[in-house]
């Protein structure tokens, strides 16, 4: 019975005719004006006046106009602009119009006085409260009998069967919806001040019909919904629109509207293309990648959990490749967790890893398929400001490195992460990792196969295609650019197209367009070499072949024939030389020097090059010399890298003095190289004029006896001069070729502020 007497229903009874969206929104409202003794909503104006809006459609409608218009009447009684306005609105309801836009558009009248707005207030909260007395348990149960319980968006409703969430976690995401589907809902949130905390979570336990703690546990920082972004967290927050704020992860998946579980993947994975690469073009690393994808394809089959393979080398080096191969050869589906949304916009780190995060839930049954997340350093970069910015709050570092360190340990769906570096990550995350792979620079049967891969054109010369495989600065990225740049130049000359695309794209990268080439206008001879001491070359090379590693220093003037050893040993040894001065590694940004340092020696394949690093002094300066801290530091990170390194690493200079002690203390082989021996001197002349060292007795008297007395003279001078013999055009005599000598050894002299000999 109402309150003038009249038995009469005041829910609807075809509540079934309601839009779901707004029996919803309609269903929660009530169940919030229930928990009114703990909100104190008398005082609360806005929130009325939406928990009025939002509970409107459920009225009777000739029980709403007969309750409504004789209140309005009450209050229209008197003179004045007012009293007119309520009785045009009470005519208007009595005529068939809706009260609810009645009374909406009296609530908007700005010419309403504060007393006159409370009268309006007073005549909504009796209109509720006339609702909330006649409401049975009956009308309860049909209420909630039609409106149901799952989500009523069918996009959030796939997305909550997909992921498992519980009914508590169903609902917050159904809050969080309505917030965006009705407006005047949206309104009622933003209404309610719960002053912290404890009293929100009291309230949203009342109005889901749960425990507290289970609300807590739904919404707490390292809660699913909250770390896999589909509702943002505030721990310091006192309303609870703050509460049950929509994230990010979930606005794109209403902005996309899935329809089938294919749909919602498509939301959170970008395609990923078949690589055209196999493991068998990975030749160095094909061991470590046949375990990897044998590990990955278990690991999918049992749901074991923790299966991570972490791909880190510099970038450009086919990482991304070798990871669509891994999943190929493992008989696994690649999904590539997404970098940008639909509307194209970027991809924050945590956005990312929340996508990655949701992407485990969804696929966790899923036992044909593996994860791959490309360019994740920024995610582990200061992983604990970057899971605080996911969160939302400051909340301990320590607490964030855990969640992190959960991550690895528990997903049940094999994951390949890709990053540019390791450097600086913290050790406790890369521990974790089951498969780590470093992706260093191909060697050189990869990268001639690289480049007939992406060159195929016959319009390439195979002779330009080997002279960019031996390139090793050239990364796989870049012929794949020079195969692009190809197809947008079909009249170009192709040789000349591909040239100067790479040239440039070099240039770019390393401030030079073209590789050092080794030029030499003579022969390298190892019988020219004069090493002090008892080791010959021939036991040094054999050393080296059968352990497969060493740490070599070679010192001594320059022309002695450092750089060329070097190559001899690695074309003995079957191994591509990588070079590297030290003005390339140093940076003017204070740890960025040891930066370049770290990435080198990641990038060297130890079983396949040898690293020579030039000019090693002015990284090896000794310590006691420094007056930075930083010029300490850089000679540290070098000798860490060095005693870390497992393959053949030499270090060539021509300042042994000026090298720290301690890093000379490190080099298995301390090799001096020094100025040719008469002998040699002789019988290399005899060479380069006679063409044949073996008729040094040939040699005019006069010109040996001088050469004799020339102590300074080393190969390197015999080289410049037959390189001055090669571009003039002409032939020398002994007597010519000696007085050339003899001008290279003055300048030498003068170099050195010493005496020539000569």
């Amino acid at each position: 019975m109402t309150k003038n007497g009249t038995n009469k229903r005041i829910l609807r009874a075809d509540m079934d005719k309601i839009d779901p969206v707004e029996l919803r929104a309609a269903h929660l409202a009530l169940r919030f004006w229930m928990c009114q003794d703990e909100l104190d909503l008398s005082r609360n104006h806005d929130l009325v006046r939406h928990l009025w809006c939002v509970c409107l459609p459920l009225w009777e409608r000739d029980v709403l106009i007969a309750e409504m218009a004789p209140r309005l009447q009450r209050l229209s009684t008197g003179e004045g602009m007012y009293s007119d306005i309520l009785r045009a609105s009470v005519m208007r309801i009595r005529q068939g119009g809706d009260a609810a836009q009645e009374a909406a558009r009296l609530m908007a009248y700005k010419q309403l006085s504060g007393r006159q707005c409370g009268d309006l207030m007073d005549l909504l909260v009796d209109m509720l409260g006339l609702m909330r007395e006649q409401l049975s348990s009956a009308d309860w149960q049909a209420l909630a009998l039609a409106d149901g319980q799952e989500p009523t968006h069918p996009s959030v409703r796939l997305l909550a069967e997909q992921a498992g969430f519980n009914r508590v976690e169903q609902c917050l995401l159904d809050m969080a919806e309505k917030r965006h589907a009705v407006l005047a809902f949206d309104g009622l949130l933003r209404g309610i001040d719960c002053k912290g905390m404890d009293t929100a979570m009291f309230l949203l336990a009342k109005v889901l019909a749960c425990k507290p703690l289970q609300v807590m546990q739904a919404v707490s920082a390292q809660s699913p919904l909250v770390t896999m972004k589909l509702l943002k967290f505030r721990k310091y927050s006192r309303d609870l629109d703050d509460m049950l704020e929509s994230g990010d992860e979930l606005h794109m998946v209403l902005v996309a509207e899935p329809a089938t579980r294919e749909e919602l993947l498509d939301v959170f994975l970008e395609p990923a293309s078949a690589s055209p690469w196999q493991l068998q073009d990975f030749p160095h690393l094909l061991d470590q990648a046949q375990r990897a994808a044998q590990a990955l394809r278990q690991a999918a089959t049992m749901a074991e959990p923790g299966v991570n393979a972490l791909l880190y080398g510099p970038p450009g080096t086919g990482k991304t490749e070798l990871a669509y191969s891994l999943a190929a050869a493992a008989g696994l589906r690649a999904c590539r967790v997404r970098t940008e949304t639909d509307e194209g916009e970027l991809m924050d780190r945590s956005e990312r890893l929340s996508a990655y995060v949701l992407l485990q839930r969804l696929l966790r049954h899923d036992r044909q398929c593996v994860l791959v997340f490309d360019e994740v350093e920024d995610v582990f970069d200061d992983a604990a400001g970057m899971l605080a910015a996911l969160l939302g709050n400051g909340e301990r570092a320590g607490s964030n490195k855990g969640w992190i360190n959960r991550t690895l340990e528990e997903n049940l769906v094999p994951a390949i992460w890709i990053t540019n570096q390791v450097r600086g990550m913290d050790q406790a995350f890369l521990r974790r990792f089951m498969l780590p792979m470093a992706v260093g620079t191909p060697p050189l049967v990869v990268r001639q196969r690289i480049a007939q891969v992406h060159l195929p054109d016959d319009r390439v010369p195979q002779a330009l295609r080997e002279q960019l495989a031996r390139d090793d600065k050239l990364q796989p990225a870049q012929f794949g650019m020079a195969s692009r740049l190809l197809k947008l130049l079909p009249g170009a000359d192709a040789a000349d197209a591909v040239r100067q695309g790479i040239a440039a794209s070099r240039r770019l990268l390393h401030g030079s367009g073209q590789p050092h080439l080794r030029q030499s206008a003579t022969e390298f001879d190892l019988e020219f070499l004069n090493l002090a001491g008892e080791l010959a070359p021939g036991r040094i090379m054999a050393a080296l072949q059968r352990s497969g590693q060493g740490r070599l220093c070679f010192f001594g003037p320059p022309g002695t024939g450092k750089t060329e050893f070097a190559h001899v040993l690695a074309e003995a040894l079957e191994r591509e030389l990588i070079v590297r001065t030290s003005a390339e590694l140093m940076s003017k940004w204070v740890g960025e020097t040891e930066q370049n340092i770290a990435r080198l020696f990641d990038s060297i394949d130890p079983q396949r090059s040898i690293l020579l690093l030039d000019e090693i002094d002015s990284l090896l300066r000794s310590r006691t010399l420094a007056e930075k801290s930083w010029e300490a530091t850089q000679v540290n990170q070098l000798l860490q890298c060095m005693e870390s390194f497992p393959g053949i690493l030499i270090a060539a200079t021509n300042l042994a003095d000026k090298l720290d002690a301690a890093a000379l203390r490190r080099f298995d082989f301390k090799l001096e190289f020094r100025p040719l021996k008469p002998e040699q001197r002789l019988r290399l002349l005899a060479r380069e004029t006679l063409g044949d060292a073996d008729r040094a007795s040939e040699l005019p008297a006069p010109v040996a006896e001088r050469l004799l007395h020339m102590p300074g003279l080393t190969a390197g001078d015999f080289a410049n001069v037959a390189r001055q013999r090669q571009l003039l055009g002409e032939s020398l005599s002994a007597e010519q070729y000696l007085r050339r000598l003899m001008v290279e050894l003055r300048f030498k002299a003068a170099e050195q502020g010493g005496v020539s000999g000569v």
